[in-house]
Formats: C-alpha cells, structure tokens, sequence
C-alpha cells in the first residue's frame, strides 16, 4: 500500500496478482496417503483461522481502488480467488470501477482433500478497465491446464507457465506488468521469460528474497 503510491496514475499495462483472502477448508481430516501430509497441515492450520500467511488481513477493498488507478485504460488484471471469496471480490472491482471480463478456470492436475468435493481447480477472475480489448492469444480456452507445482517455495506458488498464458495474452513486449502480492516472484520470472518490464511488491521479507533471487537467476 506505502509502494504504490509511487506508481503513477494509468502506467501499468497488466496486472496480475495472487491476493491474499480468507481461507475457509472444507474440514477432511481422513487423508491416509503420505503425499498428502503437506495438505494435512495447510488444513489444520488454515481451518483454525482461516489465515494462511501473516499478513493477509488486506481487504479488497483496500487495494483494488489503487490497482484502478495505476492501470492504464483498455487495459486487463488477473486476480486468482477461490469460488468461496468471487463475489466479494467481484463486487468490489465493480465499485472502483472495474468491468468484468471472464472467468478463466486453472485445472491444476492435482487436487486438495475437503469433504464436499477434492478440489481439482482455481478460479481467475479477469476484469478490465475502460474499454474492451482482444486478448493476444484468441483461440486459448477459459480453462487452463498446467500441471500444479510438486516442490514449492511458497503455499500458493503458481506455475511460470500459468502465469506466461495470462501475461502474453494481454501485454506486448516491452509493456509493464505489475503484481502487488508476489510471493516468491513467478510472476517475475514469466516476465522476464516474455521481455516485459515488471514490478513486485511483497511484504513478506522471507518470500521477496526468494523472489528476487529467483529472478535475478531467471529461474
């Protein structure tokens, strides 16, 4: 919130983002396999709190009126969210004065234990500002198969090649691509594999190290 004040207003040409929300789990605790230990922990954490990180009290409707701002007109953002936190979100975009767009479904190959249905997918929300534009890429499907990541650096770390679609369908080279909630920087390194400029904001000093390391070795 203190970085983006330094943007200015209508620069950025993309933003895609990871936001933080809150997590409600579905409660399985029956999960006998020992691949399945990491998410037997992210459940038993998650679902006391609700919070998987320890700054992810952000409410949406605290950052998404300065994404509006720094985002040039005809312009997309990509926000990834889950199927319980869509509508709050999409009504708060709507406010400041974001158009929806689509839905784009990532079906990431693997699946999150809960007890109403594995979770085998997660939800991009894509909205635009001011008026339409084609993405690049027409002919790519709304649902997106990439393969989830086995050995992560981060919790919710995305694939590179999830986030390359969304950022070559919607920037050219040389444009600037902006994430406010990096993590450990895949966004970074699609940028960089695609020669646009970018910028990553992450609060967690732990994980923007990681960031930029990865980065910096084009990993």
């Amino acid at each position: 919130m203190e970085l983006i004040k330094d943007i200015p207003d209508e620069s950025i040409d993309l933003i895609i983002t990871d936001c933080p929300y809150h997590i409600v789990t579905g409660g399985c605790t029956n999960i006998p396999k020992k691949s399945a230990m990491k998410e037997r922990v992210f459940l038993q954490e998650t679902s006391k709190t609700g919070k998987l990180f320890n700054h992810n009290d952000i409410k949406f409707s605290e950052w998404l009126p300065e994404a509006y701002r720094v985002l040039k007109d005809g312009s997309h953002i990509y926000i990834y969210i889950n199927a319980r936190n869509l509508k709050e979100l999409q009504q708060e975009a709507e406010k400041v004065g974001f158009v929806f767009q689509n839905i784009l479904i990532w079906e990431k190959g693997n699946a999150t234990p809960n007890r109403y249905y594995l979770n085998a997918y997660e939800m991009i929300l894509m909205l635009r500002k001011g008026k339409a534009k084609n993405i690049n890429n027409m002919g790519t499907k709304n649902i997106l198969k990439v393969n989830n990541i086995r050995n992560k650096n981060h919790p919710t770390e995305k694939p590179i090649e999830l986030n390359e679609i969304l950022i070559e369908n919607s920037s050219k080279e040389n444009e600037t691509v902006l994430d406010m909630f990096m993590g450990t920087g895949s966004s970074g390194i699609a940028c960089f594999n695609l020669n646009r400029n970018y910028i990553g904001m992450e609060i967690d000093e732990k994980y923007f190290n990681i960031a930029r390391q990865r980065i910096e070795r084009g990993e």
